[in-house]
């Protein structure tokens, strides 16, 4: 188990509540100035960019679905591990997420 200090000495920023992470839409946080979109995959908690690459508009309102984010724009799927599109579009950034104490930190 990592302390504060050891999270933040890594890059990590404490963004929110486990239980604030929304199971089926995402959940907006704030990571080092970027907008950034935490989804639970399955038992894990994932980090991605907001703007989806394809029209540069939020996905915040997506539905998160096997494993993978939906723009609610034009339905493009993004894989939240890896960040990659099923379709043409660029890949989003995935961040790195750590749970301590049910508390979600962000690698920014």
């Amino acid at each position: 188990m990592a302390t504060r200090e050891e999270l933040e000495a890594q890059g990590f920023e404490e963004v929110c509540g486990l239980d604030q992470v929304g199971k089926v839409m995402p959940t907006r946080v704030n990571v080092a100035g970027r907008s950034v979109l935490l989804c639970w995959d399955g038992e894990r908690v994932r980090a991605v960019d907001e703007l989806c690459p394809h029209k540069n508009r939020s996905m915040a309102y997506g539905v998160i679905f096997d494993g993978k984010i939906i723009c609610p724009h034009h339905q493009y799927a993004f894989d939240l591990e890896t960040g990659r599109c099923d379709h043409r579009a660029a890949p989003v950034n995935v961040y790195e997420v750590v749970v301590e104490e049910e508390r979600v930190w962000v690698r920014s």
